[in-house]
C-alpha cells in the first residue's frame, strides 16, 4: 500500500504503466492490445511485489527475499529484472521504476483503478492446473527437489505454458519437413526459453521405467533453478513420451528456442545419461554430454547437466542481444544494453582487439548506471585479460581499476559471483595464493559455475596441488565447454599435468590451448613436454612456432602466469623455465 493510502480505501487491482497495464489480481503484466506483454518468471515477479506497493520505496533486499527465497543470488539478478521491466514498460527515463539511490526501488504508476477487468481468454483454452511430482516410493526419494524449489518451478511452469497455449491458439499452418527447416521461429519467442522431453529408455529393463521418469522431472526442476530460462512444464513435456519427433517440430509447437532430448540406460548400479541441447529453429546440436556415473551420484550429474545448459544459453543470449543491439537509436540504449554488447564481444573470442573494444562498452555502461554489477564485472573481466596477457600499456592503473571494481561489486553485489571473481583476482594479484585457495573453495562450494571450478584449480596449481587442480580443471570444462575461459583452463590442466610429471598428457592439453585461443600469451607448455619426453626436434619447432605468433615472449611471462613460493609449484615453474630456454627463450 502506499504510504499516502488509508485503511478503508479499495487496493488497486490495475496500474496503468505507460503502454502496459499490471492486473495485480492476476499477476499479469498486459499490452496495450490486452495481450501478455511476456516478462519473465523473475522480473514479472519483481514488478508485482513493487505494484502492491506503489509510491513506496522497497529495498533491495527485501525484494531479492520475496523473489528469490531460499536462493542464493547475487544484485545483479535484480539489477536485469528491473531492466527487463523498463524494457517492456518502454521505461527509458525511467519515470515509473525508479532508483532511489542507496535505498531500493519505487514504481510510480500513471494510474490506478480498483474496477476488475478481466485479462481477454485465449479461444479454448482452460486454465492449466500446476504441474504434479508422482508420490516417490524409498527408492525414489534421492531424484526428488525440495518442496518449495518445486513450487517455484510450478509457477514458472504455468507461465510457460500460458506462452505455449498462446502459440496453440493460432491457426496451424501444415508444412513439409523442407519448409519447416527453412522457416525461421517467430521474432517474439522467448530467447531463453527450453523444454526438456522425456528421456528415452534403452536396453531391456523396463522396471527402469520409474527412474527415467523421475529424472525427466529433476532435469526439469534443475533447468528451471537456473537464471532467467523459460522451462515449458514437465507434464506438458510428458506428452511427447515415447514419440519419435523432429526437434524443429517440437520447438515450433512449444514456442521454445531451444530442446533437451536423451536416453537413459541402466546396467546394475551404474546409470547411463545421454543429454543433447538442439537448437529448435534449425536443428542445429549446440551442446551434448554423457554422464556414467553411480546411482548415489547421479543428482550431482543432473546439476552439472543443468549449468552447462545456462552457459551455452547465456552465451546465445549475449549472441542475440548484440544483434539487436544494432538496431537500437541512441536514446533506446540503456546501460544493460551496453554491458550485454561487452559481454557479446567477450564470448566472441578472447582478444587484445575484443577485450579492449568490450571494456569501452563496460565502461560507457557504467557512465550511464554506476549501479550496474554485469558492467563492474566485465571490467574485472577484461582487467585479468589485460593485465594475464600485457595488453596494457599501464599495469598500475589497470590494477587500480580492477580493484575499484571489486570494491564496485562488493557494493552492488555483495557476495555475488562476480564478488568471488574480483576477490579471487586480487589475491592472485598480491600473491596471497592460500587465501585464494580460500576463497575458490568457497565459491564453488556456494555457485556451481565452471569460473569458480576454473579460478579453484588455478588455487591448488599455485599452491602445488596438481592431481586436485586437475579434477577442477576437468570440471570447468566440461560444465563451461563454450567459456570465453576454457583456453585459460586448458593451459592450467597442461601445467598441473607437467608439474606432476604427466608430459604427454601437458603435450595434449598445451596443444589443444594453443589451438582454442592463439592469441593469448601463455608459455608453450607443449614445446617444454616434448623436451621432457625426448623429443627435442619436435620440440624445437613447437617453440619456433610459438615465437613467430609472440617475438616478445621471454621468461617474465612464465613468471607471471606461475608465481608463487609453493616448493612443488616453484619447482614446476623452474622445470618449465630450463626447458624453455633450452630451446632459447631469452630472459627479460
Amino acid at each position: 500500500m502506499s504510504p499516502s493510502s488509508t485503511a478503508d480505501e479499495p487496493a488497486a487491482d490495475r496500474l496503468l504503466l505507460g503502454r502496459c497495464t499490471l492486473a495485480l489480481s492476476s499477476g499479469e503484466l498486459l499490452g496495450a492490445d490486452g495481450a501478455l506483454a511476456g516478462l519473465r518468471k523473475q522480473a514479472l515477479d519483481v514488478l508485482l511485489v513493487l505494484g502492491r506497493r506503489p509510491g513506496e520505496v522497497i529495498s533491495k533486499d527485501e525484494l531479492m527475499r520475496q523473489v528469490w527465497p531460499n536462493v542464493v543470488v547475487g544484485e545483479g539478478s535484480l539489477t536485469q529484472a528491473i531492466a527487463e521491466i523498463r524494457r517492456a514498460l518502454g521505461d527509458d527515463g525511467h519515470r515509473l521504476v525508479r532508483n532511489v539511490a542507496r535505498r531500493g526501488y519505487m514504481l510510480v504508476p500513471d494510474k490506478s483503478t480498483t474496477a476488475r477487468l478481466e485479462a481477454p481468454p485465449v479461444p479454448g483454452v482452460q486454465a492449466p492446473e500446476p504441474a504434479t511430482v508422482p508420490t516417490a516410493t524409498p527408492a525414489r526419494r534421492r531424484f526428488r527437489a525440495p518442496a518449495l524449489v518445486a513450487a517455484a518451478v510450478a509457477v514458472a511452469a504455468l507461465l510457460g505454458i500460458g506462452l505455449w497455449m498462446a502459440w496453440r491458439s493460432a491457426p496451424p499452418t501444415w508444412q513439409t519437413p523442407t519448409d519447416m527447416a527453412r522457416t525461421p521461429l517467430p521474432a517474439d519467442v522467448p530467447p531463453l526459453s527450453i523444454i526438456v522431453l522425456p528421456l528415452t529408455l534403452l536396453g531391456d529393463s523396463k522396471d527402469s521405467e520409474w527412474l527415467a521418469d523421475a529424472l525427466h522431472g529433476d532435469l526439469v526442476i534443475a533447468v528451471a533453478q537456473q537464471r532467467n530460462i523459460l522451462v515449458i512444464a514437465r507434464d506438458t513435456a510428458s506428452t511427447y513420451k515415447g514419440k519419435a519427433i523432429d526437434p524443429r517440430q517440437v520447438a515450433r509447437e512449444m514456442g521454445v528456442r531451444y530442446v533437451v532430448h536423451g536416453s537413459l540406460r541402466q546396467q546394475g548400479s551404474k546409470i547411463l545419461l545421454n543429454l543433447t541441447l538442439t537448437e529448435g529453429e534449425r536443428g542445429v546440436q549446440r551442446w551434448a554430454g554423457s554422464f556414467d556415473v553411480e546411482r548415489a551420484e547421479l543428482a550431482q550429474a543432473v546439476g552439472d547437466f543443468a549449468v552447462a545448459i545456462d552457459r551455452t544459453l547465456v552465451a546465445e543470449l549475449y549472441r542475440s542481444t548484440a544483434e539487436r543491439f544494432a538496431t537500437l537509436s541512441p536514446s533506446e540504449v540503456t546501460a544493460d544494453d551496453l554491458a550485454m554488447q561487452g559481454y557479446a564481444l567477450w564470448y566472441s573470442g578472447v582478444t587484445r582487439d575484443n577485450v579492449l573494444a568490450a571494456r569501452q562498452l563496460f565502461e560507457r555502461a557504467l557512465a550511464m548506471n554506476p549501479d550496474s554489477a554485469r558492467a563492474w564485472a566485465g571490467v574485472s573481466f577484461t582487467t585479468v585479460a589485460m593485465l594475464n596477457n600485457s595488453w596494457t600499456d599501464n599495469r598500475l592503473a589497470t590494477l587500480h581499476r580492477a580493484e575499484e571494481a571489486a570494491a564496485n561489486l562488493e557494493r552492488v553485489d555483495r557476495d555475488g559471483t562476480y564478488v568471488y571473481s574480483s576477490k579471487t583476482f586480487l589475491l592472485y594479484a598480491k600473491g596471497d595464493f592460500p587465501g585464494m585457495l580460500r576463497v575458490t573453495t568457497e565459491w564453488s562450494g556456494r555457485y556451481r559455475m565452471p569460473l569458480a571450478f576454473g579460478a579453484h584449480g588455478a588455487a591448488l596449481l599455485f599452491n602445488g596441488r596438481f592431481d586436485e587442480a586437475v579434477v577442477a580443471l576437468e570440471r570447468a570444462l566440461r560444465l563451461g565447454s563454450r567459456d570465453p575461459f576454457r583456453a585459460e583452463w586448458q593451459y592450467r590442466l597442461a601445467l598441473a599435468h607437467f608439474g606432476a610429471a604427466r608430459y604427454a598428457l601437458a603435450r595434449e592439453w598445451s596443444e589443444t590451448a594453443a589451438h582454442t585461443n592463439s592469441a593469448l600469451t601463455w608459455p608453450p607448455i607443449h614445446a617444454a613436454a616434448l623436451l621432457r619426453l625426448g623429443q627435442r626436434a619436435a620440440a624445437q619447432k613447437a617453440f619456433d612456432d610459438h615465437m613467430r605468433r609472440h617475438p616478445g615472449f621471454v621468461t617474465a611471462q612464465v613468471m607471471r602466469r606461475l608465481p608463487g613460493t609453493e616448493p612443488d609449484a616453484s619447482g614446476l615453474r623452474s622445470r618449465l623455465i630450463d626447458s624453455l630456454r633450452e630451446l632459447g627463450m631469452r630472459d627479460p
